[in-house]
């Protein structure tokens, strides 16, 4: 997440750019129930079909233009960049979020060198480990990549998260709490009563959530709000939590039909794109035109080389806001679809 407020331009380098987690641990294989590969592909191709793409045909050149820039800045290891200018497991998720929901509507966009960034070394070891969030963070990509979250390269990422849902809170936050949620369905794994319940708990009385948790009035963000409505939406979660979310969300939407971090700031990609989601992730008839004016809003937002700026006052290509705008673009809701990518024609075949 980006903010004006706090976040500096650029990808994000872990599910918290801020704050890191004191936590640190790391749950045995042998305590947790496994899952296969092919257990979490077929979840996350079920869960596929709750989250089909809207005008997704219509956006296949700008989403094309925008995931081959976002390739263009891959390292020679396979990671993507975070705010240190070196390779990092938090951004290149960011990235490969991007890639899968590009796949999902033909665009190609090779997953295996990223995925093998996160598998070389501790990498993955070391980030499942910050905190609760980063371990939800990777156990999404892992299920939306076709891989086992409950074993990528001996890491067990999804264990962390098992027992986060267990204690309440999940992370350090709501904004945590969300990918946790999100992580425990795009797998197949029960999410507990209790996590809805602090969802429910930790929600401010105008309908929104804040990224850490603040509870003052005004704390509320829209990116939390948009990250938490998609999470319940996955769980199954269809009542007041969700729409006085998306009627705080509407209401926040700016007259250019952009959204902002919060409520009366400058209109952001990155805001708007996580809208967008969970728009189309809640599907309430009556915030259709909100919904077609964001869009709208989003596409005004690249730049010609096909990377997307972060704000109209900061016109300059930005990494960050660029991946999170693609799955806008793309129509698709998180958790994401597992899509397989486009093959090439071979040279003399004639297409289709």
């Amino acid at each position: 997440m980006q903010t004006a407020r706090t976040r500096p331009e650029g990808f994000d380098s872990s599910a918290n750019s801020i704050h890191r987690s004191q936590e640190r641990f790391f749950v045995s294989q042998r305590q947790i129930r496994r899952v296969t590969a092919t257990g979490v592909m077929l979840v996350a191709l079920c869960l596929s079909f709750l989250a089909a793409p809207v005008s997704a045909q219509n956006n296949i050149a700008p989403v094309d233009k925008a995931i081959t820039w976002v390739l263009d800045q891959q390292q020679p290891d396979g990671g993507f960049a975070g705010f240190s200018g070196e390779s990092d497991p938090g951004a290149t998720i960011d990235a490969i979020f991007a890639m899968v929901a590009a796949q999902s509507i033909g665009v190609n966009a090779d997953t295996e060198t990223a995925v093998n960034y996160l598998e070389s070394g501790d990498v993955a070891l070391v980030y499942a480990q910050t905190s609760a969030g980063s371990a939800a963070k990777l156990a999404l990509a892992l299920a939306a990549t076709g891989n086992d979250p409950h074993d990528f390269n001996s890491v067990d990422p999804l264990s962390i998260v098992e027992v986060g849902a267990g204690l309440g809170m999940i992370g350090l936050g709501p904004y945590d709490h969300a990918f946790s949620i999100l992580a425990l369905a795009a797998t197949g794994t029960p999410v507990p009563q209790l996590a809805i319940n602090t969802a429910r708990d930790s929600r401010l009385e105008d309908g929104s959530w804040s990224f850490d948790g603040t509870a003052t009035s005004g704390a509320g963000d829209t990116n939390t709000t948009a990250m938490m409505v998609q999470a319940l939406v996955a769980a199954g979660v269809a009542n007041e939590l969700v729409t006085d979310a998306t009627d705080y969300l509407i209401a926040s939407q700016n007259d250019d039909g952009g959204f902002p971090y919060q409520p009366g700031a400058e209109s952001d990609a990155n805001s708007t794109a996580l809208v967008i989601q969970a728009l189309i992730a809640a599907n309430e008839e009556n915030h259709a035109d909100a919904l077609a004016s964001a869009q709208t809003a989003l596409a005004s937002m690249q730049n010609d080389s096909g990377a997307f700026f972060y704000m109209a006052s900061t016109p300059d290509d930005n990494a960050y806001a660029t991946v999170q705008a693609i799955p806008a673009l793309a129509g698709v809701a998180f958790p994401l679809p597992v899509a397989t990518p486009v093959l090439a024609t071979p040279e003399g075949t004639p297409a289709g």
